[in-house]
């Protein structure tokens, strides 16, 4: 039984260690990791250790990443294909986390806002989910558009 045991512990060892699809399958796992990343909507946004960050994306195909802020004051928002920055002009709503339910961002400049108003979901590790929200823009000729969004509050341990 002793022998067995080491024939099979012997087999096993030498069958990964000469195995030429292990070495060619390990430089490709980066470039699905990598294709994964959708091509359109915002950037992504990295969160400094102790930050946190509102994360939401579209609802309706294809689904793209369009609204993040981190609380400093503006939120970067996908506007007809563009990220725009705009700064916070008035909060309201319920607590969640570092954030409020509802949320306005204007750029009095242009007269353009975007009102962000979500319904907070069950948390996670380090956030919560936004169950279901709504971006509603207001562009300057006074054209109000409702995008719904879900997304995801989270920190970044610190």
């Amino acid at each position: 039984m002793r022998l067995l045991t080491t024939l099979c512990a012997a087999s096993l060892a030498a069958a990964c260690a000469s195995s030429p699809d292990h070495e060619k399958q390990s430089p490709s796992a980066p470039a699905v990791a990598i294709s994964a990343v959708p091509d359109d909507g915002l950037p992504p946004q990295r969160l400094e250790p102790g930050e946190c960050g509102l994360f939401l994306w579209g609802m309706s195909a294809p689904r793209k990443f369009v609204f993040f802020t981190n609380g400093a004051g503006s939120a970067l928002v996908l506007v007809n294909e563009t990220p725009v920055s705009l700064p916070m002009s008035s909060a309201g709503g319920n607590v969640f986390g570092q954030f409020m339910t509802s949320m306005t961002f204007r750029n009095a400049a242009t007269n353009q806002s975007v009102t962000v108003v979500i319904d907070p979901g069950e948390p996670l590790e380090g956030g919560q989910r936004v169950e279901s929200g709504t971006l509603q823009f207001l562009d300057p000729e006074g054209w109000e558009t409702i995008l719904p969004v879900t997304g995801v509050r989270a920190c970044m341990p610190g």
